[in-house]
């Protein structure tokens, strides 16, 4: 069983290359590499090979086997866990979002020996960690207070190593977009859009987060993310943890894993809620398409559900796709908008 405050942030892979993981345990930061062997019949080899094998779009099947890796790396890991991150025992943990996205950082290489799993030091490549010349393309014409990340309070964190994260600023709860330079591509877009929406004479009508700032490094002082006014939600929490009597896609990525004692809710709303959830998104999107915004990347996991108003809110501008919602010829455009909105008015219809 892995620990409570172990969180495995990031995954990277592909093309045989090896995999690659990122994980967060007590405010420390550890990068674990799996990488290919001369042989391809190696323990190592079968592993990547079986990670790499699982279509992208298939989530419950990457949820298993993510899982079970991160098992064997703390199981074999033994005492580095207590030595190079021990509980904090009544210490807080670090609480400001400089000191999430720029822990201290520790490399490994998981390794079979023997026919056991291993992880042996690895060296940390000499990267500008607090450089984000990404951050210059984003232009604060708007007049946008900005905030040094050391003076921005993490509530929660949502998504990622700093990602997304519910954020205290000056008192105030904001969503916070961060993190590094993979990232800031839809960063990029998204503070595009929602500019976009915060000059045109349709700001106040359309559901969208407002920006509210922009985050500063507090090393260098450039611009490395973005502060959008959080959307408090309730039950749902978005669409896509609607489910009907079929089951949801947010149980199926569970199904089989009960020995993780992970508990799935199906959550079911009214036929009129339904209804009017539909509505509003079709509204958004419309509104959106008159300014010249494109959503880019629609999906019912990408509609909010705010606790308070019980009304949809579009949210997620980074662009892409996702597979079964906009094909991927149509991503970014206004023709992939149609689509996800019908896909999502039919998703809605069907529960």
């Amino acid at each position: 069983m892995l620990p409570p405050d172990w969180q495995a942030v990031r995954w990277d892979s592909g093309c045989g290359d090896g995999i690659f993981i990122t994980i967060m345990l007590h405010g420390k930061r550890f990068r674990v590499s799996i990488l290919p062997t001369t042989s391809p019949d190696t323990m190592e080899g079968l592993l990547i090979s079986r990670f790499d094998s699982i279509p992208y779009e298939d989530e419950r099947r990457s949820l298993a086997i993510q899982r079970e890796i991160e098992l064997l790396i703390y199981e074999a890991g033994g005492s580095v866990w207590a030595r190079l991150a021990p509980p904090n025992l009544g210490e807080p943990e670090p609480s400001d979002l400089h000191s999430l996205l720029y822990p201290e950082t520790f490399a490994f290489r998981f390794v079979a020996k023997d026919e056991k799993w291993e992880l042996i030091p690895d060296h940390i490549e000499e990267k500008a960690d607090h450089h984000h010349p990404s951050g210059n393309r984003i232009v604060n014409d708007i007049g946008l207070p900005q905030y040094s990340s050391k003076d921005i309070h993490v509530l929660e964190i949502i998504t990622g190593p700093g990602d997304i994260t519910k954020v205290s600023v000056d008192g105030i709860e904001m969503c916070c977009k961060s993190g590094k330079e993979a990232f800031f591509k839809g960063l990029e877009r998204e503070f595009d859009c929602l500019r976009t929406v915060a000059r045109s004479h349709l700001a106040d009508l359309i559901r969208v987060p407002k920006l509210l700032g922009l985050v500063t490094s507090a090393e260098t002082g450039e611009i490395i993310g973005i502060l959008e006014e959080y959307i408090p939600t309730g039950n749902p929490y978005t669409l896509g943890s609607l489910g009907d009597k079929e089951g949801s896609e947010d149980g199926a990525e569970h199904e089989g894993m009960e020995d993780e004692e992970v508990e799935v809710e199906i959550i079911e709303a009214s036929t009129e809620r339904r209804k009017k959830w539909g509505s509003q998104v079709r509204e958004t999107v419309d509104l959106l398409h008159e300014i010249g915004v494109i959503w880019g990347d629609g999906k019912p996991d990408n509609v909010l559900i705010h606790k308070k108003t019980d009304d949809a809110w579009v949210v997620d501008f980074g662009g892409g796709y996702t597979y079964d919602w906009v094909d991927e010829e149509l991503m970014e455009s206004r023709q992939g908008d149609e689509q996800a909105v019908g896909k999502i008015l039919e998703f809605l219809e069907a529960q």
